[in-house]
């Protein structure tokens, strides 16, 4: 859940107000420095997310590497920190953070200025092992990764989603735009109206007469679609649903490498990091990952758990040769099939654009043919009359 917490700051500077992301309200009075300093909480309702609790990846890049740069460079690492609050525009609000008191190793820092699970728990384990700065530069590549990732991964989808929902909404609106004058046109004997004249007059009188019900029925559309996308296996196999399930599927597969790799190398056993990562998740991508913890928890691995419903065929395919493999060829093996997977999700998102492409430019061919048959053609005919 999400808190909206305000919060006493250092040297009397006033208050501040933070979203906090938490399981409970109470884990806040949990939380060293920050428990003394509260003077209001606003839970979020409903699970409602109303913000990132994480710095933005290219923020998160900066500080790690800054951090990882101070490390190396031997010098006292409190003030550096401290030295680069001051210096980033986006990290001078925590400059009087009350929990800045009890920070006293480098993750206790980061954890403080909003780093992602992923890198606080790689920071961490380089601090039990004595490897710190091994570790920071491995969240530096992590960080990486993830904006590869979310830069690959996402353009191909909004494009395909907009292009659908666009040529669709096009038939509405063209009703509503002009279905008005469709009336009128009906109206006058003079003009020769036809059957698109009446499809245009009848969605405006039903979207703008009937406009609950015709929210009703958008609604029920929307959760018949979601109902048959979660429960029936068939429905992922028509065309457009198949070609969007094989791009969510590799992008989930690269997501969990992406997090789950340097966790790996980290030598924090597969209970552990599948537990951390779940934390993270929810709805399907959460389910996908507990199916692997069942898998773990009944005594097999991780590639033997990977089923077909939540994860690419790249990637279960890739991943069988992992469990015999040695160390060195491991880290070989999940690199190139990390590489494989972002090629996938280039392959499968241009494919699902494609396909919406199509169903929007046909959808939007349809109002403009109505537009044409049913507004424009009663005219022409009629003067030509």
């Amino acid at each position: 859940m999400q808190a909206l917490v305000k919060f006493q700051q250092l040297d009397d500077s006033g208050s501040r107000w933070q979203l906090f992301e938490v399981d409970a309200e109470d884990e806040l009075y949990d939380i060293p420095g920050l428990a003394d300093a509260i003077e209001s909480v606003i839970p979020i309702p409903l699970n409602l997310k109303l913000g990132r609790t994480d710095l933005a990846l290219s923020e998160q890049l900066l500080l790690v590497a800054q951090v990882a740069t101070l490390v190396d460079s031997g010098a006292k690492v409190a003030k550096g920190i401290l030295d680069i609050v001051d210096s980033a525009d986006f990290l001078k609000k925590f400059r009087n953070d009350p929990r800045l008191k009890h920070a006293s190793t480098v993750s206790d820092y980061l954890g403080i200025f909003g780093v992602s699970r992923t890198v606080k728990l790689l920071v961490i384990a380089g601090e039990k092992s004595g490897r710190l700065s091994e570790a920071l530069n491995s969240a530096v590549e992590n960080i990486e990764q993830d904006m590869e990732l979310q830069k690959v991964s996402g353009a191909d989808m909004k494009i395909g989603v907009f292009y659908l929902v666009g040529g669709l909404l096009s038939i509405f609106v063209a009703s509503l735009a002009l279905g008005d004058a469709a009336q009128n046109m009906i109206d006058i004997s003079a003009i020769k109206d036809n059957t698109a004249t009446h499809i245009m007059a009848a969605l405006y009188h039903f979207m703008s007469d009937q406009t609950v019900i015709f929210i009703g029925i958008i609604v029920g559309i929307v959760g018949l679609l979601s109902y048959l996308w979660q429960n029936v296996a068939a429905f992922r196999q028509f065309p457009i649903a198949k070609s969007l399930s094989e791009f969510i599927k590799s992008r989930r597969s690269a997501n969990f490498l992406s997090t789950w790799i340097p966790l790996y190398l980290s030598g924090i056993d597969n209970d552990k990091a599948l537990e951390l990562i779940s934390e993270n998740l929810t709805g399907e991508n959460r389910q996908a990952i507990e199916s692997l913890q069942e898998g773990v928890n009944a005594g097999s691995t991780i590639p033997a758990s990977l089923l077909s419903f939540y994860w690419s065929t790249s990637f279960i395919l890739g991943m069988k040769s992992f469990d015999d493999a040695h160390d060195e060829a491991r880290r070989k093996l999940l690199n190139r099939v990390r590489r494989l997977l972002l090629t996938e999700i280039l392959v499968t998102g241009k494919r699902f654009s494609g396909i919406a492409l199509k169903a929007g430019l046909t959808s939007a061919a349809l109002s403009i043919l109505i537009m044409a048959l049913g507004f424009y053609a009663p005219m022409f005919f009629s003067r030509a009359g």
